[in-house]
């Protein structure tokens, strides 16, 4: 249990100091930076987070799956990079082409074709990121990992702080910053990873490429339907309300990814260990404690950080404080995700990942429908109400899908953690009379429904 906890905490340090850095980077560049200059800037972010989900074509995913299957790891990993590679070619010819057409829609000028050209670039070393990444998360070489994943943010940070000593002070900063300083520190990962890497006495396996790509396939579309989902909310509100409200909306996702430090940290160190655990065929008892735990720790986090509140604004300029408003619903993004990742292990055990693309297509309609109806009445609050009620959906079809395939983990209490997770971030969006009070009451409701999983998870501790 020691040796488990330590390599949690190990894969944590990377993303947890990264975490931090991405946040103290949101008071410099709202300092410098107008809501509505980031709002185009989280335009552009949200182009590339759209491409990339039709990058990887589902290959990543599938090179987890059958990464301890295969001893040859050189010949899996370069295989497992061919496709994502060719798609990468076949986006970048075709953001090139209309890259004029572009730079007119997100920046209304068509001389900025240089982010577009380093987004093509970014692709590339992203692919290249992510698969080095995969293999030294699967290593478990946790110091490694989160070494790396820090490195990134830092050079993200440094590259943006140039460019404002530079005298810069509109949207080109958050660009520039986020696509120079991620393609540097791709490089270095490229640079550790390069025997992996080496082309020499490459073999083309079209048996093992066929077989990632049954698996990965369905993952794919799964993920190119919930890229739609992720940037739906940021369109809609550009669509339908304003590009300060988009401002407001990006800045109040920079808070809800303190948690994300969490979600990064534990899947990174959980899918690995699940796959063992299963190959093992470990009793059923361990995913149940483990996910009841992930469950009851993350939502006394996120009342703690509704309690904090008041500090959290002294990060913001006055022109963002309405971002404080908006992010309580936006918590539920990294919450459930990760939550989920412990509850629907039954559809990557049995390999029917094509469950994935049900659960995908009823999240999407239910965002886009809930957005489309909230943003002109509630602006960014609207679009996080939407996508707050939208991941609880998420997170029961995909519990209740694994159900089906798998012993199944028992989702009760966490139904009742979710309801009062809800009720929480609703009363903490649209009313502040006695917050505090409020939120401390969940909080101890919470802490009442997991003391027994607590209590459990510190005596295996012990042993």
């Amino acid at each position: 249990m020691k040796n488990t906890l330590n390599r949690f905490l190990y894969f944590s340090l990377g993303p947890v100091a990264g975490a931090f850095i991405s946040f103290i980077t949101v008071p410099i560049t709202t300092y410098f930076v107008s809501p509505e200059e980031f709002g185009k800037a989280s335009m552009f972010i949200m182009i590339q987070t759209f491409l990339t989900a039709y990058l990887y074509l589902g290959f990543d995913q599938a090179y987890t799956r059958d990464y301890h299957e295969y001893t040859d790891k050189k010949k899996l990993i370069q295989n497992a990079m061919l496709v994502p590679l060719l798609m990468a070619t076949l986006l970048s010819i075709i953001v090139i082409l209309f890259r004029q057409d572009l730079a007119v829609w997100i920046f209304q000028d068509k001389s900025m074709q240089l982010p577009i050209f380093l987004l093509c670039v970014s692709m590339f070393t992203l692919i290249f990121e992510r698969f080095c990444l995969l293999s030294i998360r699967m290593e478990e070489r946790a110091k490694l990992y989160s070494s790396l994943t820090l490195l990134i943010r830092v050079l993200i940070l440094c590259v943006t702080i140039l460019y404002i000593l530079l005298g810069d002070r509109d949207f080109t900063v958050v660009i520039y910053g986020t696509l120079i300083g991620q393609i540097i520190g791709d490089l270095v990962v490229v640079l550790l990873c390069l025997p992996l890497l080496n082309i020499a006495n490459f073999r083309l396996d079209k048996p093992l490429i066929r077989k990632m790509w049954i698996f990965g396939f369905p993952i794919f579309i799964t993920l190119a339907i919930e890229a739609i989902f992720t940037i739906s909310d940021r369109f809609i509100i550009g669509l339908r309300s304003t590009y300060t409200e988009l401002g407001l909306y990006t800045a109040a996702f920079k808070i809800a990814s303190l948690l994300k430090i969490v979600q990064m940290s534990f899947t990174s160190f959980w899918i690995p260990m699940a796959y063992r655990w299963h190959a093992g065929k470990k009793n059923i008892h361990y995913f149940q404690l483990a996910s009841d735990g992930v469950a009851g720790g993350l939502s006394m986090l996120f009342m703690m950080l509704l309690i904090f509140k008041p500090v959290i604004m002294l990060v913001f300029t006055a022109s963002y404080q309405g971002a404080i408003s908006i992010f309580p619903f936006l918590c539920f993004v990294p919450i459930l995700y990760t939550i989920s990742e412990t509850t629907a292990l039954g559809i990557v055990f049995s390999r029917k990942t094509y469950l994935n693309i049900y659960v995908a297509i009823g999240t999407v309609i239910t965002n886009i429908l809930l957005a489309w109806y909230f943003v002109p009445i509630y602006g960014a609050r609207g679009a996080a109400l939407s996508m707050g009620i939208a991941y609880v959906i998420y997170y029961v079809l995909r519990s209740l899908l694994s159900n089906r395939e798998w012993e199944g983990i028992r989702i009760t209490r966490q139904l009742c953690t979710v309801g009062l997770l809800f009720l929480a971030a609703l009363y903490n969006t649209f009313f502040d009379y006695y917050s505090i009070v409020f939120n401390m009451g969940i909080l101890i409701c919470i802490a009442l429904l997991y003391v027994a999983t607590f209590n459990t998870l510190k005596k295996l501790y012990r042993k």
